[in-house]
């Protein structure tokens, strides 16, 4: 009987700005899903959606980390109550048909000083558009992170992709998403 020696892959270095593999969640009080319009530097419209679910899934290699936020379409409200009534209807987002706005990324890329960059696609009307979260890690431990995300879409894009329109009375160019969780 003779032995034989078997050699590994070698695993990617970790970077230390993720948690330990496996899978973490945050409660829907401590993540926040933020929408806002806005023409230069102007927000015209601001609204938060409740979160339904959040499902952070660190793997071994952190390029392959995904992440995924889904909130209520329904839950809608912003800084104008009229404009939240047409937000939630048949023009805007649909709420009744589509009920949840999601987004799903399936990786990251870690940069300098805590940064990460998550392509993903946030699913409107059920369609998806693609944006790039740009991330901050505001506080990590090997069992949480505590993300703070930002991504800007042009208008246009977010209508074409997804037959989404804002009311009339609500100019804008861009479109704002904001998320911040604390996944444990």
């Amino acid at each position: 009987m003779t032995a034989e020696t078997l050699v590994l892959p070698p695993r990617p270095p970790r970077s230390g700005t993720l948690p330990d593999p496996g899978t973490y969640r945050a409660a829907p009080g401590r993540c926040i899903f933020e929408i806002s319009a806005g023409v230069g530097p102007l927000t015209t419209l601001r609204g938060r959606c409740a979160v339904l679910d959040s499902r952070l899934v660190v793997e071994q290699d952190e390029r392959r980390t995904r992440l995924t936020i889904e909130a209520s379409s329904a839950s809608l409200r912003t800084t104008r109550p009229l404009a939240t009534r047409h937000l939630t209807g048949r023009r805007g987002l649909a709420a009744r048909q589509h009920r949840t706005i999601r987004f799903e990324s399936s990786s990251f890329t870690i940069g300098q000083r805590d940064r990460l960059t998550i392509p993903g696609a946030l699913y409107v009307r059920d369609e998806p558009v693609a944006v790039t979260l740009r991330t901050r890690a505001a506080g990590k431990s090997r069992d949480r992170l505590l993300i703070i995300a930002l991504a800007e879409l042009a208008y246009s894009t977010v209508r074409a992709g997804s037959d989404f329109r804002l009311p009339w009375s609500v100019p804008a160019g861009r479109i704002r998403l904001l998320i911040a969780a604390d996944f444990r």
